[in-house]
């Protein structure tokens, strides 16, 4: 079997018009290199999805592959189906609602090239098209060394699993089957290869994250009737559900730790309340009634907050979350530097 560089493999779940513009989106002078594989998740679409991918394939200079499941896995065992798939020696993995900015690949392939396949896992800066904002933000591209403060200070990076790119035989063997349903598979793999290897930051900006999809994951089985039958998991329309899906997070997070005698989360918790700000901001715009509620359920979290989020929880209630946005203007912006510098 031939083995290609890159694998650019596409979570699919039910969206096909998102499906065709990703497709489209992958553009490159190295045809040889790249091959495109798509893991169609049991949808209900799953026919006219495959119909779309064969007939992209017949006019596409890329080697394409489509796999449709023969049950939903869900979000996390899909990733490792596309991994199990890959024939590429990197995995560049996107969503299906989003897309990769132009030249992109051209400039990852001849990077890997000229560093001569040395880093386990690269990622880069995207575009957020919803509020256009670029996130994933650092100075400069620059090598990041292994060890477990990289690990902890770079944990944010992989919460979008676009854009992200690991060599394949470093998380082959990682297991997803104890994951379903906490939907942050790729942040126990960035863990594992960041803690063991380190990796490189590439400062090109990759991904448009166009998000302007219906949530890919969240309204099949493997999430709306979980062990838990957490019906937030199945509404990303609700302001509660980011709260929900962040219980998986923790939970990654806490089984890296466990099995790895490292101390992230403790880390990562501390930023998580400092971060805090956005999410109830959002919760504000609700009214008062939905965000005293969602300050109730984010104490249900495994979470030790600040005093800077009580200050945030009482000023965004007198104020409002227009004016509470004013007043933490510029200390937002200094954290964001500070946050973003290397």
């Amino acid at each position: 079997m031939r083995r290609y560089l890159l694998s650019i493999c596409i979570t699919s779940y039910k969206r096909i018009k998102e499906l065709e513009r990703c497709l489209k989106s992958v553009d490159s002078k190295y045809t040889g290199e790249i091959e495109i594989i798509v893991s169609e998740d049991c949808s209900p679409q799953k026919k006219d999805i495959e119909k779309l991918v064969r007939e992209f394939s017949e006019s596409s200079p890329y080697h394409v592959v489509f796999n449709s499941n023969v049950s939903n896995l869900g979000y996390d065992r899909n990733l490792k189906k596309l991994q199990i798939l890959a024939s590429g020696e990197y995995i560049f993995y996107i969503s299906d609602d989003d897309v990769i900015v132009p030249g992109a690949l051209d400039k990852l392939i001849e990077f890997i090239k000229v560093s001569d396949h040395k880093y386990k896992l690269l990622f880069g800066p995207f575009w957020y098209d919803p509020i256009k904002d670029e996130r994933r933000k650092h100075t400069g591209s620059f090598e990041i060394p292994p060890g477990e403060a990289s690990a902890a200070k770079y944990i944010y990076d992989a919460i979008l699993f676009s854009g992200l790119i690991f060599k394949k035989d470093d998380v082959i063997n990682l297991d997803a089957e104890r994951f379903k349903n906490l939907n942050y598979f790729q942040v126990y793999m960035f863990l594992n290869v960041m803690d063991k290897n380190g990796a490189y930051y590439l400062d090109e900006l990759m991904i448009n994250s166009v998000s302007d999809g219906e949530n890919a994951y969240g309204q099949v089985e493997s999430s709306k009737a979980n062990d838990n039958n957490n019906s937030y998991l199945a509404n990303r329309g609700s302001i509660f559900s980011n709260l929900e899906f962040n219980k998986g997070l923790f939970t990654v997070i806490k089984i890296f730790d466990e099995e790895n005698n490292t101390h992230v989360f403790k880390t990562f918790s501390k930023e998580y309340s400092l971060r805090s700000f956005g999410g109830l901001c959002k919760a504000r715009k609700y009214g008062r009634k939905i965000y005293k509620q969602y300050w109730i359920k984010m104490h249900t979290l495994d979470i030790c907050y600040s005093k800077v989020t009580n200050i945030y929880y009482i000023v965004l209630l007198i104020f409002g979350d227009k004016m509470g946005e004013l007043i933490f203007k510029i200390p937002k912006r200094i954290l964001i530097k500070i946050r973003g510098s290397k």
